[in-house]
């Protein structure tokens, strides 16, 4: 019993490295993490992204309105030089372009409203292994 209890122990210990290894590998693959904020009328929000080294991008937006509910829209997109294109699954769009630490452009709203959109960039968020935010306002 207890050969067999140590063998347990030490294929544990393995898979444990092995685990760390993994996202040691993860973590050197070129992947950065963003965080940016801005606000919109009554409304504020911050959006953890992450930007793959060939300019794919993924992560989530928190939209807090001015009675505090906080509405939560994934994205996704692509990053080309000082461009970006982002958007979330029902059809809402960002396209805009990169100057120092703030994008500015335009949203498209899936009824085809236009907003005009800045936000800033802030320190390296905590995010999860989805990119989205850890820790909200």
């Amino acid at each position: 019993m207890k050969r067999h209890a140590s063998h347990i122990f030490y294929l544990v210990l393995i898979v444990a490295f092995m685990q760390h290894l993994a996202l040691l590998a993860r973590a050197d693959d070129g992947e950065r993490r963003e965080l940016w904020t801005g606000s919109m009328y009554s409304s504020t929000y911050r959006a953890g992204i992450c930007i793959k080294s060939n300019g794919d991008i993924y992560g989530a937006l928190y939209l807090r309105q001015a009675g505090g509910a906080v509405d939560r829209y994934t994205l996704s997109g692509k990053v080309d030089g000082d461009r970006i294109t982002a958007r979330h699954h029902s059809g809402h769009e960002f396209k805009g372009r990169f100057t120092g630490d703030t994008v500015q452009g335009e949203l498209t709203l899936k009824s085809g409203r236009k907003l005009d959109v800045r936000a800033l960039r802030g320190p390296e968020p905590e995010v999860d292994e989805f990119c989205r935010l850890v820790r909200q306002q």
